[in-house]
C-alpha cells in the first residue's frame, strides 16, 4: 500500500516508495494498469507481436496477442467441468461484448512420438470471483502448413467479460481432435521456396496441459475466421500413435 510521506521526507524517499509499489505490482499482476492510473500515466498500450505471459494471474490488454502456458505449474482445482489445470486471466478493462480468438500450439508428447493440444474451456467469472458462464471454443480449425508449428484456431463472442479462467473438460483428455481431409498444398514461401504437400487428415490427442495464444479484441461483425476451412470433430476413442502423429 502506498504511505503518506511526511512534509520533512526527501524527494529521494518518494521515488524509491514510488519504485517498490510498481515492482510489487508487477510480480503479482503483469501489467500494472492499476498503478499507472494512480500516477495519472496513460493506459498501456498494445505490444507488436505475441507476448507471453508470466506464472500467476494475468491482466490483459484488449488486442494484445498473449501466450499462456497450462503446464504442471498452473494452479490446478475442481472446476464444473472436472478437475483441470488453469490460468486466470482478466481485462485491464470490463467490456460489455468481446470477442476471444484462440489459438491451440500442438505440443511434442513425452509419452509418445506424436502430438497432443489442449482442449481450451473458459469459465467466465462474475465480480466474487464465482463461474457465472461456461463457454467451449467450439468448432477448433487445423492450421498446418509447411515451416510452422501446428495449430488449431476458433474462437468464442462472449457479453460482459471482466475475468476468466482458460482450463479444459476433463473428459476429454484421452480423446482426439481429428481434421478433415485436407486437399494437397501448392505454394511458395516468403523465403521464395516452393513447397507441395499431400492430402492429410490429423488426429491429434486432447491432453492436461498444453499452451493457447489468446486475443480478445473488440466484437466484430463476422465471427473469426481460420488460416483453413476445415473444421475438425472430436474422436471417443483413445488415439493410437500412429495415427496420432502430426507434423
Amino acid at each position: 500500500m502506498l504511505s503518506f510521506l511526511p512534509m520533512r521526507s526527501s524527494p529521494f524517499r518518494i521515488v524509491l516508495s514510488i519504485a517498490a509499489l510498481l515492482a510489487s505490482a508487477a510480480v503479482t499482476a503483469g501489467p500494472i494498469t492499476w498503478a499507472r492510473e494512480k500516477l495519472g500515466l496513460k493506459p498501456e498500450a498494445p505490444k507488436a507481436g505475441v507476448v507471453t505471459a508470466q506464472p500467476g494471474a494475468i491482466t490483459l490488454l484488449l488486442d494484445q496477442p498473449t501466450r499462456l502456458p497450462v503446464d504442471a505449474t498452473a494452479p490446478e482445482a475442481e472446476l464444473p467441468r472436472g478437475r483441470s489445470y488453469f490460468r486466470r486471466v482478466e481485462l485491464s478493462k470490463p467490456v460489455d461484448e468481446a470477442l476471444i480468438r484462440v489459438r491451440v500450439i500442438a505440443q511434442d508428447s513425452a509419452a509418445s512420438k506424436g502430438r497432443t493440444v489442449f482442449k481450451p474451456l473458459l469459465y467466465l467469472l462474475d465480480d466474487e470471483g464465482n463461474v457465472r458462464e461456461t463457454v467451449a471454443v467450439d468448432p477448433l480449425s487445423i492450421d498446418i502448413r509447411p515451416f510452422q508449428t501446428t495449430e488449431l484456431v476458433g474462437c468464442v463472442k462472449v457479453k460482459q467479460l471482466s475475468r476468466f479462467l482458460v482450463a479444459t473438460d476433463e473428459k476429454d483428455v484421452g480423446k482426439a481432435y481429428e481434421s478433415g481431409a485436407r486437399s494437397s498444398v501448392k505454394a511458395s514461401s516468403k523465403g521464395g521456396f516452393y513447397y507441395s504437400t499431400d492430402p492429410v487428415k490429423v488426429k491429434l490427442p486432447y491432453a492436461a496441459t498444453g499452451e493457447v495464444v489468446l486475443t480478445v479484441s473488440a466484437p466484430s461483425a463476422k465471427l473469426c475466421e481460420p488460416a483453413t476451412a476445415e473444421s475438425g470433430k472430436d474422436s471417443g476413442k483413445k488415439p493410437d500413435d500412429k495415427s496420432a502423429s502430426a507434423g
